[in-house]
Protein backbone atom coordinates (compact mmCIF):
# COMPACT_ATOMS: atom_id res chain seq x y z
CA UNK A 1 0.00 0.00 0.00
CA UNK A 2 2.76 2.44 1.22
CA UNK A 3 4.55 1.80 -1.99
CA UNK A 4 1.72 2.39 -4.05
CA UNK A 5 0.93 5.53 -2.81
CA UNK A 6 4.34 6.64 -3.32
CA UNK A 7 4.07 6.24 -6.81
CA UNK A 8 0.41 7.87 -6.94
CA UNK A 9 2.39 10.71 -5.47
CA UNK A 10 5.60 10.60 -7.70
CA UNK A 11 3.34 10.69 -10.61
CA UNK A 12 0.76 13.73 -9.64
CA UNK A 13 4.97 15.86 -8.99
CA UNK A 14 5.91 14.73 -12.46
CA UNK A 15 2.36 15.67 -13.87
CA UNK A 16 2.56 19.06 -12.25
CA UNK A 17 6.21 19.60 -13.45
CA UNK A 18 6.14 18.75 -16.88
CA UNK A 19 6.48 21.03 -19.44
CA UNK A 20 4.80 20.97 -23.15
CA UNK A 21 7.32 21.44 -26.08
CA UNK A 22 5.66 23.36 -29.38
CA UNK A 23 7.77 22.60 -32.24
CA UNK A 24 6.32 24.99 -34.36
CA UNK A 25 5.44 28.91 -33.34
CA UNK A 26 2.24 30.04 -32.68
CA UNK A 27 0.57 33.28 -33.31
CA UNK A 28 -2.87 34.60 -32.96
CA UNK A 29 -5.40 36.69 -34.66
CA UNK A 30 -5.27 40.07 -32.89
CA UNK A 31 -8.22 42.94 -32.44
CA UNK A 32 -11.88 42.29 -32.30
CA UNK A 33 -12.30 41.34 -36.15
CA UNK A 34 -12.72 38.89 -38.87
CA UNK A 35 -9.59 38.56 -41.56
CA UNK A 36 -9.08 36.89 -44.66
CA UNK A 37 -6.42 34.19 -45.01
CA UNK A 38 -5.77 34.27 -48.61
CA UNK A 39 -4.34 32.04 -51.13
CA UNK A 40 -1.62 34.52 -52.02
CA UNK A 41 0.14 37.48 -50.12
CA UNK A 42 -1.47 40.15 -51.55
CA UNK A 43 -5.54 41.83 -51.19
CA UNK A 44 -6.55 41.34 -53.91
CA UNK A 45 -6.24 37.40 -53.76
CA UNK A 46 -9.08 35.24 -53.39
CA UNK A 47 -9.63 34.54 -49.03
CA UNK A 48 -9.22 30.90 -47.98
CA UNK A 49 -11.29 30.73 -44.63
CA UNK A 50 -11.95 33.77 -42.66
CA UNK A 51 -10.45 34.05 -39.01
CA UNK A 52 -11.72 35.29 -36.12
CA UNK A 53 -10.00 36.77 -32.72
CA UNK A 54 -8.10 34.56 -30.75
CA UNK A 55 -8.22 32.20 -34.11
CA UNK A 56 -4.49 30.45 -33.03
CA UNK A 57 -2.62 29.82 -36.48
CA UNK A 58 0.91 28.17 -36.87
CA UNK A 59 3.40 30.09 -38.52
CA UNK A 60 5.13 29.00 -41.42
CA UNK A 61 7.05 31.77 -42.99
CA UNK A 62 6.92 35.62 -43.05
CA UNK A 63 6.78 36.95 -46.38
CA UNK A 64 6.75 40.67 -46.27
CA UNK A 65 3.87 42.18 -44.88
CA UNK A 66 2.24 38.82 -45.06
CA UNK A 67 2.75 36.17 -43.07
CA UNK A 68 1.98 32.53 -44.51
CA UNK A 69 0.52 30.43 -41.96
CA UNK A 70 -1.70 26.97 -41.29
CA UNK A 71 -4.61 26.41 -39.50
CA UNK A 72 -6.03 24.11 -36.86
CA UNK A 73 -7.68 22.68 -39.97
CA UNK A 74 -5.03 21.98 -42.14
CA UNK A 75 -5.55 25.23 -44.32
CA UNK A 76 -2.69 27.27 -45.52
CA UNK A 77 -2.44 30.80 -46.76
CA UNK A 78 -1.79 34.41 -46.43
CA UNK A 79 -2.45 36.92 -43.59
CA UNK A 80 -1.38 39.88 -42.86
CA UNK A 81 1.11 40.24 -40.46
CA UNK A 82 -0.18 43.61 -38.47
CA UNK A 83 -3.40 41.15 -37.91
CA UNK A 84 -1.16 38.64 -35.37
CA UNK A 85 0.06 38.89 -32.42
CA UNK A 86 2.75 36.25 -30.37
CA UNK A 87 0.57 37.11 -27.00
CA UNK A 88 -1.25 34.81 -26.06
CA UNK A 89 -4.83 35.96 -25.82
CA UNK A 90 -6.93 36.94 -22.80
CA UNK A 91 -9.38 33.94 -23.18
CA UNK A 92 -7.04 31.00 -24.23
CA UNK A 93 -5.19 32.01 -21.07
CA UNK A 94 -8.36 31.94 -18.83
CA UNK A 95 -9.07 28.61 -20.71
CA UNK A 96 -5.82 27.25 -20.01
CA UNK A 97 -6.05 28.53 -16.39
CA UNK A 98 -9.11 27.34 -15.30
CA UNK A 99 -8.30 23.67 -16.94
CA UNK A 100 -5.22 23.35 -14.92
CA UNK A 101 -7.76 24.77 -11.79
CA UNK A 102 -10.01 21.85 -12.96
CA UNK A 103 -7.01 19.18 -12.73
CA UNK A 104 -5.41 20.70 -9.50
CA UNK A 105 -9.36 20.12 -8.06
CA UNK A 106 -9.35 16.83 -9.75
CA UNK A 107 -6.01 15.91 -7.91
CA UNK A 108 -7.17 17.47 -4.40
CA UNK A 109 -10.79 15.07 -4.64
CA UNK A 110 -8.71 12.28 -5.23
CA UNK A 111 -6.02 12.53 -2.81
CA UNK A 112 -8.65 13.07 -0.40
CA UNK A 113 -10.37 10.09 -1.47
CA UNK A 114 -7.56 8.50 -1.11
CA UNK A 115 -6.62 9.98 2.49
CA UNK A 116 -10.05 8.67 3.58
CA UNK A 117 -9.49 5.17 2.02
CA UNK A 118 -6.05 4.85 4.27
CA UNK A 119 -6.11 3.98 7.93
CA UNK A 120 -3.07 2.44 8.52
CA UNK A 121 -0.71 4.82 7.26
CA UNK A 122 2.54 6.35 9.39
CA UNK A 123 2.97 9.20 10.75
CA UNK A 124 5.64 10.29 8.03
CA UNK A 125 3.10 9.48 5.40
CA UNK A 126 0.01 11.41 6.77
CA UNK A 127 2.05 14.39 6.74
CA UNK A 128 3.81 14.09 3.19
CA UNK A 129 0.07 13.85 2.24
CA UNK A 130 -1.50 16.97 4.16
CA UNK A 131 1.61 19.08 3.08
CA UNK A 132 1.00 17.61 -0.65
CA UNK A 133 -2.70 18.49 -0.09
CA UNK A 134 -1.29 22.35 1.25
CA UNK A 135 0.58 23.21 -1.58
CA UNK A 136 -2.34 21.66 -4.04
CA UNK A 137 -4.57 24.21 -2.36
CA UNK A 138 -1.88 27.22 -2.26
CA UNK A 139 -1.82 26.55 -6.15
CA UNK A 140 -5.42 26.32 -6.71
CA UNK A 141 -5.58 29.36 -4.89
CA UNK A 142 -2.75 31.72 -6.98
CA UNK A 143 -4.84 30.23 -10.12
CA UNK A 144 -7.76 31.72 -8.89
CA UNK A 145 -6.24 34.93 -8.46
CA UNK A 146 -4.76 34.58 -11.98
CA UNK A 147 -7.97 33.65 -13.09
CA UNK A 148 -9.56 36.93 -11.91
CA UNK A 149 -6.86 39.38 -13.06
CA UNK A 150 -7.32 37.65 -16.58
CA UNK A 151 -10.26 38.00 -16.33
CA UNK A 152 -9.98 41.87 -15.13
CA UNK A 153 -7.91 42.61 -17.87
CA UNK A 154 -9.93 40.91 -20.47
CA UNK A 155 -12.78 43.62 -19.57
CA UNK A 156 -10.58 46.45 -19.94
CA UNK A 157 -9.05 45.19 -23.52
CA UNK A 158 -12.81 44.63 -24.76
CA UNK A 159 -13.51 48.33 -22.98
CA UNK A 160 -10.71 50.15 -24.70
CA UNK A 161 -11.16 48.54 -28.27
CA UNK A 162 -14.83 49.74 -28.10
CA UNK A 163 -13.11 53.45 -27.50
CA UNK A 164 -10.96 52.44 -30.17
CA UNK A 165 -13.87 52.10 -32.51
CA UNK A 166 -15.74 55.04 -31.12
CA UNK A 167 -12.61 57.24 -31.76
CA UNK A 168 -12.28 56.01 -35.36
CA UNK A 169 -16.10 56.62 -36.37
CA UNK A 170 -15.25 60.28 -35.02
CA UNK A 171 -12.15 60.17 -37.48
CA UNK A 172 -13.97 58.71 -40.29
CA UNK A 173 -16.51 62.18 -39.88
CA UNK A 174 -13.49 64.23 -39.35
CA UNK A 175 -12.07 63.02 -42.33
CA UNK A 176 -15.06 63.24 -44.82
CA UNK A 177 -16.00 67.10 -43.58
CA UNK A 178 -12.16 67.75 -44.43
CA UNK A 179 -12.64 66.31 -47.87
CA UNK A 180 -15.85 68.22 -48.38
CA UNK A 181 -13.94 71.74 -47.45
CA UNK A 182 -10.92 70.65 -49.57
CA UNK A 183 -13.63 69.89 -52.58
CA UNK A 184 -15.52 72.95 -51.82
CA UNK A 185 -12.09 75.15 -51.80
CA UNK A 186 -11.12 73.63 -54.69
CA UNK A 187 -14.42 74.53 -56.57
CA UNK A 188 -13.59 78.59 -55.19
CA UNK A 189 -10.35 78.61 -56.41
CA UNK A 190 -11.53 77.84 -60.17
CA UNK A 191 -14.39 80.12 -59.86
CA UNK A 192 -11.51 82.81 -58.60
CA UNK A 193 -9.25 81.49 -61.50
CA UNK A 194 -12.19 81.80 -63.96
CA UNK A 195 -13.45 85.75 -62.39
CA UNK A 196 -9.68 86.89 -62.60
CA UNK A 197 -9.17 85.93 -66.43
CA UNK A 198 -12.82 87.67 -67.29
CA UNK A 199 -11.57 90.84 -65.11
CA UNK A 200 -8.52 90.56 -67.33
CA UNK A 201 -10.66 89.89 -70.43
CA UNK A 202 -12.81 93.10 -69.84
CA UNK A 203 -9.84 95.30 -68.76
CA UNK A 204 -8.25 94.64 -72.32
CA UNK A 205 -11.34 95.38 -73.44
CA UNK A 206 -12.28 98.16 -72.31
CA UNK A 207 -8.52 99.77 -72.98
CA UNK A 208 -8.49 98.60 -76.49
CA UNK A 209 -11.97 101.08 -76.60
CA UNK A 210 -10.54 103.74 -74.95
CA UNK A 211 -7.34 103.89 -77.50
CA UNK A 212 -9.92 103.11 -80.34
CA UNK A 213 -11.63 106.58 -79.02
CA UNK A 214 -8.66 108.44 -78.92
CA UNK A 215 -6.84 107.51 -81.94
CA UNK A 216 -10.25 108.40 -83.28
CA UNK A 217 -10.88 111.98 -81.95
CA UNK A 218 -7.03 112.88 -83.41
CA UNK A 219 -8.22 111.03 -86.94
CA UNK A 220 -11.54 113.93 -86.65
CA UNK A 221 -9.43 117.11 -84.96
CA UNK A 222 -7.18 116.15 -87.75
CA UNK A 223 -9.77 115.57 -90.55
CA UNK A 224 -11.26 119.23 -89.03
CA UNK A 225 -7.95 121.09 -88.74
CA UNK A 226 -6.86 120.27 -92.54
CA UNK A 227 -10.57 121.28 -93.78
CA UNK A 228 -10.36 124.58 -91.96
CA UNK A 229 -7.10 124.93 -93.41
CA UNK A 230 -8.34 124.58 -96.95
CA UNK A 231 -11.43 126.96 -96.64
CA UNK A 232 -9.06 129.92 -95.67
CA UNK A 233 -6.96 129.31 -98.81
CA UNK A 234 -10.24 129.36 -101.00
CA UNK A 235 -10.92 132.58 -99.33
CA UNK A 236 -7.94 134.38 -100.00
Amino acid sequence: MKISWRLTCSMLIILLCSVSTCWAETRYVSDQLVVSLREKPNESSAPVIYLKTDTAVEVLEDVGEYTKARTKEGEVGYIQERYLTAATPKPAIIDKLQKERDQLAAKIKEIQQQAASITSQSSKSQQEQAAQLADLKTKTAELEEQLIQSQSELKQTREDFQALQNNAREVIAITAERDQLRKANQDISAQNIALDEEVGSLTRTVVIKWFLAGAGVLILGWIIGKSSGNRRRNLF
